[in-house]
């Protein structure tokens, strides 16, 4: 099979997950099975190609491994990891930013 390789794509398959409806949010936990999906449905949304359930498998974990030595990944258990990128706070409610508003 002679499609473009993961590697040096890593947020841009954290990105992905995020605008397809994936739970990505800072310091919550990602799923391996998450990534494996993502990485199979990055390849058909983006090279119109289904790479299978095995090279799906891999290029995930390779996705998670290279996540894993940036330090955005924190594995918790065999299966899970804590996400550690600020960029994917959670937006504050609307509780929350009526107190932080100065009274007039």
């Amino acid at each position: 099979m002679n499609v473009p390789p993961i590697t040096g794509k890593e947020k841009e398959i954290l990105a992905f997950m995020k605008e397809t409806g994936y739970p990505v949010f800072h310091r919550s936990n990602m799923f391996y099975r998450d990534f494996q999906y993502a990485v199979r449905d990055y390849y058909r949304d983006k090279h119109k190609v289904d790479i299978g359930s095995r090279e799906s498998d891999a290029r995930g974990e390779a996705v998670i491994r290279a996540l894993e030595t940036a330090g955005i990944l924190v594995p918790a258990t065999p299966n899970v990891w804590i996400l550690h990128m600020e960029e994917y706070l959670n937006p504050p409610k609307a509780e929350e930013k009526k107190a932080e508003t100065p009274a007039a």
